[in-house]
């Protein structure tokens, strides 16, 4: 509600026994001051706009029943006290009741003047700064932090602003953005489950300014579909002639999308070397032994790719070289009986290159990892339920990644 400035006049008298003149003993004193001061503010604010308004022939807002914005009388100006949760704290309102001389509704002007729904205590303004704050610590580090600079709230409502924020937060693809993104998942713990009972799933897609922004986030079981991650970013794929996806290899991200989008996959080449010292240990191959040495080496060599090449012809060559030593590479595992490593880089081999042979520009290393250590840094605090951990990862990383900031 918009109008002309009026002016808002209260007196106001506190008595303050103090012990000392020590600064914390006069800040703690003004802090209890403010928490008065506040509500006071507030009452007198509500009741001088209530009052301008009364007095206008056509009001700023009208009768729930019958659109009536005319014809009111007051009903009480200090009806029953109303608890808002402001910025700081909480402040204790009257409720400012008039009636509706048309079809005789009573209804209070309180949460109307504040911009508040009916029935809500916290607004979006408090909402969403105490979820920013609940994703960026724990709740029980948030509730302390908060108390010490005079935030009177505890961490059950940090957890309920949470909630309520991330249902106000969806990703999608960006049509403006580069048709490049990647595709991980890590796991988290879950209250019920042993060890790391369900899997984060995230989808980011590179800006054309640098970095990445998030597309999608999603939770799931180990081996079920990714569908759920890409389901709001089908449509602007579609957008594109066609979209390079980096991811590490899972073959069920690749077939969640294939049927929908005309999709390049391409494995990421940080990962390829990253998940062989696994393959390795399972192949009982000694750590840092000769052979151990000698693949990893190979491997990362093969793996890496020179950027800012623009020939044709040298593009074909050194994907043709480097598809004769990953072939050799995996001749030697044969031969010396490393089946799971051998396996393993069979694999990648038809996916390792799609970016480059494809005269694609940009990194073919996965950004999705620096992604991750942002989210584990939250989620590795304790257990949680599938909905709780899904919804602080969404607003960390929509702070993070996607320009969020309460």
């Amino acid at each position: 509600m918009k109008t002309d400035c009026i002016s808002i006049g209260f007196d106001c008298q506190f008595k303050v026994e103090l012990k000392d003149c020590l600064l914390m003993t006069l800040v703690g004193a003004f802090r209890s001051l403010v928490k008065q001061l506040l509500s006071e503010f507030m009452r007198n604010s509500l009741l001088g706009f209530a009052e301008h308004y009364m007095s206008l022939g056509v009001k700023p807002f009208s009768c729930d029943r019958c659109s009536n914005d005319s014809e009111f009388i007051w009903k009480t100006r200090h009806g029953k006290e109303t608890k808002i949760l402001a910025i700081y704290y909480w402040a204790i309102l009257h409720q400012l009741q008039v009636q509706c001389k048309s079809c005789n509704h009573k209804f209070s002007l309180t949460r109307k003047l504040l911009g508040i729904e009916p029935m809500k205590r916290i607004p979006p303004e408090t909402y969403k700064r105490l979820g920013l704050i609940g994703s960026l610590t724990s709740y029980r580090v948030a509730e302390k932090l908060l108390c010490m600079f005079g935030w009177t709230i505890d961490k059950m409502t940090i957890w309920k602003s949470v909630q309520k924020t991330a249902k106000e937060i969806d990703f999608s693809l960006d049509p403006n953005e580069l048709a490049h993104g990647e595709a991980d998942g890590t796991g988290v713990a879950i209250k019920g489950i042993k060890k790391r009972g369900k899997e984060i799933r995230f989808f980011v897609q590179l800006k054309k300014s640098g970095g990445i922004r998030v597309a999608g986030v999603d939770i799931g079981n180990y081996n079920s579909d990714w569908k759920g991650l890409f389901k709001g970013s089908i449509k602007a794929m579609k957008q594109f002639k066609s979209f390079l996806l980096v991811t590490d290899g899972d073959a069920k991200i690749f077939k969640s999308i294939k049927d929908n989008v005309n999709v390049l996959f391409q494995r990421c080449l940080w990962h390829i070397p990253h998940q062989l010292k696994y393959t390795l240990w399972k192949d009982k191959v000694k750590r840092k032994s000769d052979d151990w040495k000698k693949i990893l080496a190979e491997v990362m060599e093969i793996s890496a790719i020179r950027t800012l090449v623009d020939d044709d012809k040298i593009i074909d060559g050194m994907v043709e070289s480097k598809k004769e030593r990953l072939e050799a590479v995996i001749a030697l595992c044969i031969d010396k009986g490393y089946k799971h490593s051998a396996e393993y880089l069979k694999n990648a081999e038809h996916d390792m290159f799609t970016a480059i042979s494809n005269r694609l520009n940009g990194k073919t290393t996965s950004r999705v990892e620096r992604l991750i250590r942002t989210v584990n840094t939250r989620t590795n605090v304790g257990k949680w339920s599938t909905s709780g951990v899904l919804n602080v990862t969404k607003i960390r990383l929509a702070y993070y990644y996607n320009g969020f900031d309460a």
